[in-house]
């Protein structure tokens, strides 16, 4: 054998006895050799794969979740589970319905026999005769038959008369939405009683004085008052009713712009001589002594102090706090600034935070309560004024035989003058 060391230095020995040229040649033909042994074992390696498989086989070969019993259920399917439920009990209703359907038009299509003959009585058994009044009249006279055995025996007593059937029908009637009115008695018809009409005023004094507010819900909740009525009534073409010395309640609110406070009635109440009250509920309203609308007031407005003790109490409180950023020092830096109270100045800054803060809650307080308050419009009592009636009122009492028809005065005119009576004239 052959020693390898020996071959490996004739080789290199070999190489050496080349040309610089022909070992470039040679190195080249190695590297050439070498790339194409690469490329074929490259192709062989690709040659011995498997063939793809298609792509429905790679979709079943797919990884899929199977769920366990003890694991969550997919919510997505057991909303389908319920769909598929409800919508077979769906099927299952309307199969049921169109089966109801098919038979009541069946039972709609099928002859009916005749209600009418199926209502129909059979005739009563004949009647038997009772007995006359006569066969009655001479039964009682002779008492009762005795029987052969010698007992007497009473008579039989009359059968009812009979029930003669009526057919059905269909019964008619109205409704009307008239109101019944009892019939008028004479003694209603004579004895009349005392209305005033719409327009009819009368001259009262208020008893008592008021406070008229302006604001808030004045005018759907006013503020009541009561008057006293000072003389009768005047009615149109110069009629009179007695109700002197009766009394009014009436109710009232402030108004600034005008001023005025205006009153409008609710009741009347009167006391007749026979002891009878009566109570009727009236609508008008008071005229105050220059013959307007309302009743002028003094107007009082408790508001500017409130806002004046607000205005004090904000001053105090930014002194307050003048006091305590004066004893604080402020340095500003790329975070921001910051405020650092100075050594020996504590107490400063202390009580002035303190007396601005309390000062503060205070004049917020001051302006909370100016805010619930608004100006009233002072109404003394005593004064005379009159009402006039918007609607007219019947006080259910009878008219007296002494009631003035005219007024005094116009009467004495009348009298003086020796004329008559009658407006008219």
């Amino acid at each position: 054998m052959s020693d390898p060391a020996a071959a490996s230095g004739g080789l290199t020995s070999y190489l050496k006895g080349l040309s610089p040229k022909a070992r470039q040649y040679l190195v080249l033909g190695g590297l050439g050799a070498g790339f194409i042994g690469l490329v074929f074992g490259s192709i062989a390696l690709w040659d011995n794969q498997p063939a793809p498989m298609p792509q429905s086989t790679r979709l079943d070969k797919a990884s899929r979740n199977i769920v366990t019993p003890g694991a969550q259920v997919d919510p997505r399917d057991v909303w389908m589970a319920q769909s598929s439920q409800q919508m077979k009990e769906m099927d299952n209703v309307i199969q049921g319905l169109k089966q109801k359907m098919g038979e009541v038009e069946q039972k709609q299509s099928a002859p009916q026999p005749s209600t009418r003959q199926a209502s129909v009585l059979p005739p009563l058994p004949p009647m038997l005769p009772g007995p006359g009044p006569s066969s009655t009249l001479q039964a009682s006279t002779q008492g009762p038959t005795p029987s052969p055995s010698g007992t007497p025996v009473t008579p039989l007593p009359p059968l009812p008369p009979p029930v003669i059937p009526r057919e059905p029908g269909i019964a008619s009637f109205e409704v009307s939405d008239a109101i019944p009115v009892a019939p008028q008695g004479p003694a209603d018809a004579k004895q009349g009683k005392t209305y005033i009409p719409s327009g009819s005023f009368m001259r009262v004094a208020l008893m008592g004085g008021l406070d008229a507010p302006t604001g808030g819900q004045a005018q759907n909740n006013p503020w009541p008052i009561l008057l006293r009525v000072q003389d009768n009534a005047f009615l149109p073409n110069r009629y009179r009713a007695r109700v002197k010395e009766c009394f009014m309640l009436g109710s009232g609110y402030g108004d600034i712009s005008s001023e005025r406070a205006y009153l409008r009635l609710e009741s009347l109440s009167c006391v007749l001589n026979n002891g009878e009250v009566v109570d009727a509920t009236i609508k008008g309203y008071v005229v105050g002594e220059d013959g307007k609308a309302g009743l002028r007031g003094r107007l009082v407005s408790k508001q500017g102090q409130v806002l004046a003790n607000a205005l004090m109490t904000g001053i105090i409180a930014g002194i307050g706090q003048g006091f305590q950023q004066s004893a604080t020092s402020y340095s500003t830096s790329a975070l921001g600034s910051v405020g650092t109270i100075e050594s020996g100045k504590q107490i400063q800054a202390g009580i002035g935070t303190g007396v601005g803060k309390a000062l503060d809650r205070l004049s917020q307080y001051y302006i909370t309560l100016a805010e619930k308050m608004f100006p009233i419009i002072e109404v003394d009592a005593g004064r005379v004024v009159d009402v006039v009636l918007t609607k007219g009122v019947s006080l259910g009492m009878a008219a007296s035989a002494d009631e003035d028809t005219y007024t005094e005065l116009w009467k004495r005119g009348r009298q003086i003058m020796k004329k008559s009576l009658n407006p008219s004239e």
